[in-house]
This record gives C-alpha cells, structure tokens and sequence, in this order.
C-alpha cells in the first residue's frame, strides 16, 4: 500500500470508524446510537470511502436479517401487550415457593426461553425491568439478577438463527437449514447454559437470601388484559417456534413465518377490540438505522482489503479443533475491542470470501455470543440490561460484570468450543 493510499484512506477509514464505535458505546449527550452509525455512514459517503452502489449492496444483503429482526420486535411488542411477560416473571416468582435460589434458578430458565425464542434485545429491554420490578417488590437484592439478565442474554442466544442478530447475519454461511443448525447448536448450547448456572450460582450463592414472602407478589392472572389475547398470544408463540422448522423444509423463508404471526396477533387484538396504536410508538426502530449505518461503516473498512491474512489462513487446510479455536479466539477478542455486531460484519464479508466450511462459521458464532461476557461494551444487550437497570435505581458497575467475566468467559468459551468439536468433529 503506497503512503498516499494509507493517508487518503486508512487513517481516516480507522479514526471514522474508532469515533463512531465509541460514540456508539458511551452515547455523548444522550444521542441514539443511531445518530452516530448513521453521521459515520455518511462522512464516509462523503469522504469516498464507500460508493454510493456498494452501500446500497451492503443493505441489500442484510435485507432479509432486518426483516426478521423487524418481525421478531413487532412479535415481542404483541406478547409484552398479552401480558406475557410479566405474567411470566410472576410465575415463575410464584413458583419458586418463597425459596431465594430456587427464584434464582427460575429466572434464569425464563431468561434462556425468552432469549432463544424471541431474541436478547428482548430479554435486555423487555424481561430485565419485569425482573427487577419482581426482586424489589419481595425485597431481594437485585445486582445479582441484573448480572443474571446481562450474561443469560448473551450465553442464551447460540440455539436460533432468530436468537441473535449475529445469528441472522452468518446463519447462511453455515450451508445448514433451520433444524440442523438447531441441531449443531444444541449440545453446545446446553453446556454453555450449564456451565453459566453454575458460575452464577459460585458467585451469588450467598448473597441471596434463603427465603422470601410470596405474598407480596400479585396473582399472575391479574396482570393479563385479556384473557383470549393472552391465550391467542401463547397459541401463535408456539406456532411461530415450530413454524421456523417446517418453513426451511418447504424452503419458505423464516422470516414470513414470524411475520406471519404478527398478522395473527393484530388481527386478534382487533377482534377482541384491544389494540392501540400508540403501542407502536414504542417500538425501538431506532435500531434499524443504527444497524444500516453500521454496515455501511463496515463496508468502509472492508474496503481497505485488510482481512487478506486471515482469508489466507481459513483457505489452508485446518483441522476442526483449529477451526473453532482459530475463530472463536479471534472473535471473542474482535466484539470486545469493537463490539460483538461490527466483528461479525467484519467476519462475515473473511469468512465468505475465504468460503469458510462450517466449523469456522459456528466458531465465529461462539466468539461472538459468549466473547462479550468478559465486560460491558462487547454486546449492546449487556449495555441495556444496565441500562435497565438504572432506570429502575440499581447502578452495577462495569467492574463487576468484568471481574466476573474475567474467570467465566473462558470457562463458557471452552465447554461451548468442547461441545462444538463433539458434535462437528468426533
């Protein structure tokens, strides 16, 4: 590369893209995250580090990733009308019998549902306040449940394509339909979810109280607007699940299948006379510009034809076990530094121009849900659980998660890269 090819494009490609990514993460004056994706998009339009033509085809082919996370946040939205979710949290408080680990032990398995069917950001946004409301009315602490929500959001979010929008980004690369990527992903799944419980409980064991009164948590029918729409809610979240199955068998595309369930949920709450519009005021889309100011961002940094060494490596021939150590090191290393969506941006456009066999991809996958564990900054899901938080008067700091992070990511890394090798290579 010639001096002037380094002044004209590497250092203002790498300091753009360093600003937007900080920015991105501590959120000068409040600002959206997407106000920063988007003003770094368009300097680097303005700047000639992107054309025009290669932004559009950025977007164009995470087209059906945005459809899906489209779907998955009008189906969440639905559910969080039901219901659903508080009457879940009261549930599974109800459940736990006045037992402080055993109410423990439930959120955590709510936690992993609601992040494998319905995606992170839903635990992050919707299910973490429900939690904390849960915790502070019975008088339990509520760091150790923040810390629950941040670390089930990510470690839950490896058995869906849908779980996670990194997920939706590299599920084609795997060349696997929706079940037998399911299948892959199972063991190591159940190991991560394993070995997190476990940490947790190491943790937290003793600043958790051993018994609590029930009595102060209301019934959970009492939360349910509408009891048809509440049931028809469970109905289509069921329909939807299996749906994603048999919609890759039929090579229908998964996203129409969660569409589809949204038209069935508003069709419902029309019926039943229950739907407002200002419901939708609360949707996030804020992230779908964010997200296209990312790509484009990442389409600047592509261009530079920096990832030459790595496509160089993933065309030798490597064993499974080098496969999945080599990419999910490098990753989990990649979203810390930079946060966990950019590193799969950046990894996808290496692992398809490499064309990368399967272990690398699921590997990727690995580093990229579980790497961010280690703090704060590697998964914006983690930053809206304490986001959450916050708002609800319960400051965690980044040091703890951190500090915890510090011993358990590479626990969680290595049963999740053993059950991979398991299942890929054995």
């Amino acid at each position: 590369m010639s001096p002037h090819d380094f002044a004209s494009r590497v250092v203002p490609t790498v300091v753009l893209f360093a600003v937007t990514l900080v920015c991105v993460l501590r959120r000068p004056r409040g600002w959206h995250e997407a106000y920063w994706t988007c003003g770094g998009a368009a300097l680097a339009l303005g700047l000639g580090l992107v054309r025009p033509a290669e932004a559009l085809a950025t977007l164009e082919a995470g087209r059906e990733a945005l459809l899906f996370l489209l779907a998955l946040l009008l189906l969440s939205l639905l559910l969080d009308k039901s219901g659903f979710f508080e009457w879940a949290a009261i549930v599974c408080a109800r459940a736990s019998h006045g037992e402080g680990r055993r109410l423990y032990r439930n959120f955590f398995l709510l936690g992993a549902v609601v992040t494998i069917s319905l995606s992170l950001d839903t635990t992050a946004v919707l299910l973490t306040p429900l939690v904390l409301v849960c915790v502070q009315r019975i008088g339990l602490p509520g760091r150790p449940f923040v810390i629950l929500c941040a670390l089930v959001s990510n470690v839950a979010s490896m058995l869906l394509p849908v779980s996670n929008l990194t997920n939706l980004l590299l599920v084609h690369l795997t060349r696997a339909s929706f079940g037998h990527f399911v299948a892959v992903q199972l063991l190591p799944q159940a190991a991560l979810l394993a070995v997190l419980a476990a940490g947790l409980l190491v943790r937290y064991r003793q600043e958790i109280p051993v018994r609590f009164d029930v009595a102060t948590l209301p019934e959970p029918t009492s939360v349910v607007p509408d009891g048809p729409f509440f049931r028809g809610a469970l109905g289509v979240l069921a329909a939807v699940l299996v749906g994603y199955f048999l919609a890759s068998r039929l090579d229908f595309p998964v996203w129409a299948v969660a569409f589809a369930g949204v038209t069935a949920l508003l069709v419902l709450a029309v019926v039943r006379g229950v739907l407002k519009p200002a419901w939708f005021l609360e949707l996030p889309v804020g992230i779908f510009p964010f997200v296209a100011g990312l790509f484009v961002l990442v389409r600047a940094v592509e261009n530079l034809r920096l990832e030459g060494p790595a496509v160089v490596w993933l065309e030798r021939p490597h064993s499974t076990l080098a496969l999945l150590a080599g990419t999910t090191g490098a990753t989990a290393v990649l979203s810390n530094a930079l946060n966990n969506l950019p590193a799969v941006l950046l990894a996808r456009s290496v692992l398809d121009a490499a064309a990368a066999p399967p272990p690398a991809v699921y590997g990727t996958l690995l580093g990229a849900n579980v790497g961010p564990c280690l703090g704060v900054y590697g998964s914006l899901a983690t930053v809206l659980v304490l986001d959450a938080a916050r708002r609800r008067g319960l400051d965690v700091r980044g040091m703890e998660l951190a500090r915890l992070g510090l011993w358990l990511t590479p626990l969680l890394l290595l049963a999740g890269g053993a059950a991979l090798w398991l299942v890929l290579g054995v």
